[in-house]
């Protein structure tokens, strides 16, 4: 009778283990990092929020901003990026032929960011929201979306902690459910870095939105001046050095994002890691980050960190829901991955 009770007590354990077990894996449906081959992709290093002096043409010289096209391509050449977008305040500063620098060896985004409304960064296209008659005279914050997404452009909103509707979640949600032009957001926006940091609001909608929605994030200087160069980029992985390749990672979160200012001051001699491989076994349901310049790994679901370290078994870790993403990070500041989405089995 004992043999047999300790029988039926193991079976019963094993059936507890097996059903728990179930309840607490998930599986990944969408990896932004699938099919990429680390050994021979490329790292692009974009700023994708720039100003100058044409900031100033629509919502005139309140912007503060004197730096020429010309200057500010020059300082992000400098600093070894490979893509750029200048984004001014409701105007289009392209063709970078036009202000002096046809032969950069840059790639060179088209793009502004609409202002007169809550604020986002449109990518190749030129449609502008009335322009020539001042930051007051606006066809509205959805029109805007609605033209730019005609004119086949691509939207991420801009540093949406600011101010305005879009800081708001349950907003923002409705903007991602309603417009699939717009791929995501600026998480960091580093040109003033503690009233843009947009992490809370991005865990905030990804839980709000997942499965269904992804929103990508991205990393910006926002810079007025050639001072404010080089604080936030994202790395875009791409198997060719072209613009339509940018925008394809743009729109499928090919990339992950960093900046130094994570840290309580900006490091002089530290360098910021950067993600050299993601690699996920699907059978053991595991995701490993190598990195170079780090001290640890955290990952991140439903707004809390749920483990640290390189590999997490994603199928047995409590708290994971809807999506999990990691921040690498060192002395010398911090990366972020995009979010992968899971389901619980």
């Amino acid at each position: 009778n004992n043999k047999k009770m300790k029988k039926i007590l193991s079976l019963m354990f094993l059936v507890t283990l097996l059903a728990s077990c179930r309840e607490t894996g998930v599986t990944i449906t969408n990896d932004p990092y699938e099919g990429i081959e680390w050994g021979n992709v490329l790292h692009l290093k974009s700023s994708l929020h720039v100003h100058t002096v044409n900031s100033t043409i629509e919502h005139g010289p309140e912007e503060g901003t004197t730096v020429t096209p010309a200057e500010q391509i020059s300082r992000y050449e400098e600093l070894g990026y490979d893509v750029l977008a200048i984004t001014d305040h409701d105007y289009v500063t392209y063709p970078w032929s036009e202000y002096g620098k046809p032969d950069s060896p840059m790639i060179s985004i088209k793009g502004n960011e609409f202002s007169k409304n809550d604020n986002f960064c449109a990518y190749f296209c030129d449609w502008l929201d009335l322009p020539g008659q001042g930051p007051e005279k606006t066809v509205g914050f959805e029109e805007s979306i609605e033209q730019v997404s005609k004119a086949g452009g691509i939207i991420y909103l801009a540093h949406p902690m600011r101010s305005g509707d879009i800081k708001n979640a349950e907003f923002s949600a409705k903007v991602f459910r309603n417009y699939p032009q717009v791929y995501g957001m600026e998480v960091l926006n580093v040109g003033q870095f503690e009233r843009n940091n947009s992490i809370e609001l991005w865990d905030k909608l990804l839980t709000e939105l997942l499965p269904e929605r992804q929103v990508w994030g991205t990393s910006s200087d926002d810079a007025h001046s050639v001072r404010k160069a080089g604080y936030g980029w994202t790395i875009f992985l791409t198997s060719e050095r072209t613009e339509a390749a940018v925008k394809d990672a743009l729109m499928n979160g090919n990339s992950f994002f960093s900046t130094p200012k994570i840290v309580e001051t900006v490091p002089k001699l530290e360098v910021t890691p950067t993600i050299t491989s993601i690699a996920h076994n699907s059978d053991a349901r595991t995701l490993t980050i190598s990195a170079t310049d780090y001290d640890r790994v955290e990952w991140t679901s439903m707004g809390q960190v749920v483990y640290t370290g390189e590999t997490i078994n994603y199928a047995s870790v409590e708290g994971i829901d809807k999506y999990l993403r990691a921040t690498v990070y060192g002395p010398g500041g911090a990366t972020f991955t995009q979010p992968w989405t899971v389901v619980k089995n």
